[in-house]
This record gives structure tokens, C-alpha cells and sequence, in this order.
């Protein structure tokens, strides 16, 4: 049995129910009793996500802070490129180490995750190019003597390198696979503003090229180092660009023999094309 020294909640809820209950009582000429009201149940409202959200973009903007060339990034470092408070960061960092997307090193700096590669590695299996643009890219790299690279773009500000092929004898390589920058003006660029402007944007005018022939687009001093580069855009089923297929060099090596190269980036993208089905 039930005693409020057994249950002594249930017991005084049942009590302030009767309490709360008006009863009329049943005789002649009276209104049936009533019976006594349930409390009714509160309805709770789901919890808000906007504190979820805003710890999710300041973490990205903690792993955004690692820029290429960085091996490690103290604390302080990272508060004065995150704009963020220590005690924030480190809170952040504790939950991302948690998932392998940094590490802490002995010196308490810290370096990226593991973690990052994997996703890299994903995203990277996910488009399904892995065995048809690095074949030929080393195949132009033997063919010119200069680096080439196949670009994605990421946002309407921004292209990053997919694929990479240096050739053997290069002291120094610019950019890696991964490399993110800025699209920019160069050829590069230049095959994105045309073929996949951004949100908004007008198109670029596509450079006039004989019918039949693949496009292709040719820059010369477009950044440090008065670099050319020779790039060509490679479409996808449906005519969407995939990307860009690229070759740089110095402009003193390069541009004298640019149309030569222009034929042979050109021949090129059309294959991927033909082998991607654009």
C-alpha cells in the first residue's frame, strides 16, 4: 500500500490536487460533481541550437587559423589570429583534440589532427578523380618541363589545389595538393570567373578559339614572381565545370613556348572531359 511515509512526493501531489478540485455535491436539484482537474503537463520548447552553431564556427575558425607552413601554433598566436579569447580557444581545443582534429605537442604548442587528412582524403575519393587527373598531370610535367595542377573551387572567393605533379629537378615547389588561395586573375582564375562565375556574378568573356577546339586561357605577370600559366577548364556530365587543369612556370621559360603548351593543356582538358563524360 501507498503511504506518504512511503512515497511522500506522490503522496502530497495527490493531496494538493483534491485540494485544488472543486466538488459539488450530488443531492437533488444539484449539478453532477465535477471532477477534480489534472495538472496538465508543461511543454517544453526544444533547446535551442544557437550556442551549438556559434561553438561550431568558432571552432572552425580556431582550425582555420593553421595556414601553410605552419608546424605548430601556440596559444597566443592562435587568440591573436582567431580574435578569440585563450580561455575559449583552449576549450575549443580540448573538444577538437578529443576528435584527433589537433594535438597538443610537449612544448603545449599546438599542430593539426590526423583527423583533417581523413576528411581531406574523403573529400578528395568523393569526386572520383583520382585515377584519371594525376596520370595526366605527370604526363604534362614530362611533356613541358613545368609543374601542373588540377583546381577545385571551394567558395566564390576561393580555389584550392587538388592535384599536384612538380617536375624532378624542382628545388622548390610553390604549391602542394591542399594549398588553398584566393581565385585571383591569373589563368587560374581566370577559367572560373568564365566558366563558373559566382553567386550574382556576370561571366567572363571566354576566349575566342578555333570551333571544335577545347578552350584554353593564358596569363602572364598575374602574381609575385612574374609567374605564366596556362590553364583550361575540364567539364562534367551535364557541361558543369569540374575544374581547372593548369600548367605555371616562369614567364621566361614558359611564355616563349606557350602556344605549344596551350595545345597540349587544351588536348589535355578535352580528354578528363571525355573521360568524366562533360
Amino acid at each position: 500500500m501507498l503511504t506518504a511515509e512511503t512515497f511522500p512526493e506522490a503522496a502530497a501531489a495527490a493531496i494538493a490536487v483534491r485540494a485544488e478540485a472543486t466538488v459539488i455535491p450530488i443531492g437533488r436539484g444539484a449539478a453532477p460533481a465535477e471532477r477534480p482537474a489534472l495538472p496538465r503537463a508543461r511543454l517544453l520548447s526544444p533547446p535551442s541550437t544557437a550556442s551549438g552553431v556559434a561553438a561550431v564556427g568558432r571552432a572552425m575558425t580556431v582550425l582555420g587559423a593553421f595556414r601553410p607552413g605552419d608546424t605548430a601554433l601556440p596559444l597566443r598566436v592562435l587568440a591573436a589570429r582567431t580574435g578569440l579569447y585563450k580561455s575559449t580557444i583552449l576549450r575549443l581545443l580540448a573538444s577538437l583534440e578529443r576528435h584527433c582534429c589537433v594535438k597538443r605537442n610537449a612544448d603545449g604548442s599546438w599542430s593539426p589532427g590526423p583527423m583533417l587528412l581523413h576528411w581531406g582524403s574523403l573529400y578528395t575519393r568523393s569526386l572520383g578523380l583520382e585515377a584519371l587527373v594525376p596520370p595526366v598531370l605527370d604526363s604534362l610535367t614530362e611533356a613541358t618541363g613545368h609543374g601542373a595542377a588540377f583546381w577545385v573551387k571551394t567558395d566564390d572567393e576561393r580555389r584550392i589545389c587538388l592535384y599536384r605533379s612538380a617536375p624532378p629537378r624542382t628545388l622548390r615547389v610553390a604549391v602542394q595538393a591542399g594549398d588553398m588561395m584566393p581565385l585571383g586573375g591569373a589563368a587560374t582564375g581566370r577559367v572560373f570567373a568564365i566558366w563558373d562565375p559566382g553567386m550574382g556574378e556576370e561571366p567572363e568573356a571566354a576566349p575566342a578559339t578555333v570551333p571544335g577546339a577545347h578552350p584554353v586561357v593564358a596569363t602572364q605577370g598575374s602574381r609575385d614572381l612574374d609567374p605564366a600559366a596556362v590553364s583550361a577548364p575540364v567539364f562534367q556530365p551535364g557541361g558543369a565545370l569540374c575544374g581547372a587543369l593548369t600548367i605555371s612556370g616562369a614567364s621566361e621559360r614558359l611564355w616563349p613556348e606557350a602556344e605549344r603548351v596551350k595545345m597540349l593543356v587544351a588536348d589535355a582538358a578535352a580528354g578528363l572531359t571525355r573521360g568524366l563524360m562533360g
